[in-house]
């Protein structure tokens, strides 16, 4: 059986630095973020939707407010120590939009955060 699938994106702006192997750290350093997020269902609503795109655009607007032009490594979890890789911030970003998605029939199976034209960080539950 198929599924029917909607991608949302946004961008912002952010700044953050990595903790290197040998325990120094890379200068900080900002980024124009992509954020993508994407949904699916085996069935539409009473709509023909899978999800309503103004209702994504919120979700985005509530999690993103709190990083946009911030520097990441103040943000929790990592101003606790966490490295804030791409992949780790878009695990971040699943588990927090997810909870959002207020529809049994919905699920939120992938989130992909670009923090430069070639370098991607993915988090997807399959």
């Amino acid at each position: 059986m198929g599924v029917f699938q909607v991608m949302e994106e946004h961008t912002f702006r952010a700044s953050h630095q990595l903790q290197l192997p040998d325990g120094s750290w890379e200068p900080l350093h900002e980024h124009e973020w992509l954020l993508r997020v994407f949904v699916r269902t085996e069935t539409l609503d009473d709509q023909q939707l899978v999800v309503d795109f103004l209702d994504l655009q919120a979700y985005f607007k509530e999690i993103l407010a709190s990083y946009h032009n911030k520097n990441i490594n103040e943000l929790p979890p990592f101003c606790d120590g966490v490295n804030p890789s791409a992949e780790y911030i878009a695990w971040c970003f699943y588990n927090e939009l997810a909870p959002l998605i207020d529809d049994t029939r919905v699920t939120l199976f992938r989130v992909e955060l670009r923090e430069a034209p070639s370098s991607w960080g993915i988090y997807s539950i399959e």
